[in-house]
């Protein structure tokens, strides 16, 4: 039987050593992770919006995505101009809204074939002449119009947030319609030009790789590939901005391609390929509220690594929150719920596509696991397997000896760091190379009163958690999934998540930093502490929950 990926995950807990999981994701702590899932209306008409909300709440997803308008152009809630498919939108959002879930909306934009049968001269033309009617022309003011009226009827209900989906081209073989034509000329592109390179590229000879290894060296293909991209971008941030001045608390998204996060020597994994085929580029979405690459690894042909690859690149280039796009289809639990620890451990959260395609799963531990310990775990899948098993953690493992599902809650990490009395090193562990990573602190640990103080937001911010200063009380806050701790200056008193408590020996400022005891702070943190008197060495290392 397959092991519950919970836990190659935390064999994999690897880049916990190797980046600061609380800088790279983004999370401040008062932030719930995204755990979503997308759903199609007809699937909601099929079993019922309740029995698959209820089902969905039950396995700890928080968001639901809800295909909104399909590639036939059709809605899912009742029109007065559009053609209706099945209208689920009214009910699916009273029951998720009384289960306590998040309702997304997303459609693909580009995509129309109702609007592309009426509108012949609307639709994307390729280098050879060909049209499809399912593509719209970007440039389409006619269609940019239709796609606000939509957006206008949609809003009337009181939806959570809108995701944009096939914000992009097919291939880079579109769009050489008349729009694009007049629009490239006013920059100065040479259109026939660039045209040829796309026909020799996707048409005739084909050889699916001239415009690819053009992009960056040959100055036309390159103006055309970026001219594509900055009209997707505007297209974005006009529609973010259209939502907004109806509901400013309306969240606005994108689902993105995802090739080309990491340097690859095979063409259709590169940065260019991305360009030329999708005009997504690493920022290209920076200006909405969140993004979504979509990781399916079956389809890009990468492992559950690529995942912390996308979401760096693009919390590097601006992005404010990244969900990682996970479809299991063929592929293994183990390693589609590793991509969900990635997800957590490196982005924000996790979309998965889509209910009801593959088995959900749900765990639930008795006690929070500690590292070299055993606790029992009750594991339940949508299958209607209900199983108790134990679990025995360590520093490289952590695996119940179960799963045939997917599981978006209950992710621990393991997180271990040294400090020596005197010395500014802080030594990180990495599990995948089983050694340590370094970074230096400002100011040393040291010993006072036979208690070893260090200063308090360089080590709570390399264990994940947020640190926050109050100047005017003199107040520490540390912050993590549910768990908050707050210390004054001077004072024995603690708080944590309002419960009073004493410390034998008070923080205080030392060259401009705030010192704490940190054997006391790390424990109601939920780490443990060991002193090695020989070494002068500190060791705080614990699991720590992130799927909150």
């Amino acid at each position: 039987m397959k092991k519950f990926l919970l836990s190659v995950l935390l064999i994999i807990t690897l880049l916990a050593g190797l980046y600061n999981l609380n800088t790279l994701s983004g999370y401040t702590g008062s932030s719930a992770k995204m755990r979503g899932i997308c759903v199609h209306g007809e699937d909601i008409a099929k079993y019922g919006a309740k029995k698959v909300l209820t089902e969905i709440k039950s396995y700890g997803y928080n968001t639901v995505f809800l295909l909104i308008k399909n590639p036939q152009g059709e809605v899912y809630y009742n029109s007065s101009f559009m053609p209706v498919e099945v209208p689920v939108l009214k009910e699916t959002l009273e029951e998720a809204h009384s289960l306590g879930l998040k309702l997304y909306v997303y459609f693909p934009l580009f995509m129309d074939r109702h609007y592309g049968e009426l509108h012949k001269s609307e639709r994307m033309v390729s280098s050879d002449g060909k049209t499809n009617p399912y593509y719209i022309s970007l440039l389409s003011d006619k269609y940019f119009q239709y796609i606000k009226l939509f957006l206008g009827e949609l809003l009337r209900y009181n939806i959570d947030g809108v995701v944009f989906d096939y914000i992009r081209f097919p291939n880079g073989n579109y769009d050489f319609s008349p729009y694009f034509e007049s629009y490239a000329k006013s920059e100065g592109i040479s259109f026939t030009y660039v045209k040829e390179v796309a026909y020799k590229t996707f048409v005739y000879p084909a050889d699916w790789k001239t415009m690819f290894l053009s992009y960056g060296t040959d100055p036309q293909v390159t103006k055309w590939v970026n001219l594509r991209e900055q009209i997707i971008r505007n297209e974005a941030e006009i529609l973010k901005e259209y939502i907004k001045n109806i509901n400013p608390n309306v969240r606005v998204g994108a689902f993105m391609v995802a090739r080309g996060f990491e340097e690859s020597t095979d063409i259709k994994k590169t940065h260019a390929y991305q360009m030329v085929n999708f005009s997504q580029g690493y920022g290209t979405f920076s200006n909405l509220d969140f993004e979504v690459p979509m990781v399916y690894l079956k389809s890009i042909d990468e492992n559950a690594e690529y995942a912390v690859s996308a979401a760096k690149k693009l919390k590097e280039n601006g992005a404010k929150e990244v969900y990682i796009g996970v479809n299991p289809y063929n592929i293994s639990t183990d390693e589609t719920n590793k991509e969900v620890f990635y997800s957590y451990a490196f982005g924000n959260g996790a979309v998965l596509f889509r209910y009801p395609l593959f088995n959900i799963g749900k765990t639930e531990f008795k006690e929070a696991p500690k590292p070299n310990s055993e606790v029992n775990c009750t594991v339940e899948t949508s299958t209607g397997v209900k199983k108790e098993v134990k679990v025995n953690t360590d520093e490289h493992s952590f695996i119940p000896d179960y799963s045939d599902a997917v599981f978006v809650q209950e992710y621990y990490a393991f997180k271990k760091i040294l400090l020596y009395i005197g010395k500014l090193t802080l030594y990180k562990y990495n599990l995948l190379s089983k050694d340590f990573v370094t970074s230096r602190m400002d100011t040393a640990p040291f010993i006072k009163d036979n208690r070893t103080f260090v200063p308090i937001r360089f080590v709570a911010e390399n264990l994940g958690f947020s640190v926050q200063w109050d100047a005017t009380e003199r107040k520490v806050t540390i912050e993590e999934n549910g768990l908050t701790l707050e210390m004054k200056i001077g004072s024995r008193t603690i708080y944590k998540n309002g419960i009073k408590k004493s410390m034998d020996t008070a923080p205080f400022i030392k060259d401009n930093r705030t010192f704490v005891p940190i054997r006391f702070v790390a424990e109601n943190l939920g780490f443990s502490v060991q002193w090695d008197a020989t070494e002068r060495k500190v060791t705080i290392e614990g699991l720590s929950r992130i799927d909150k």
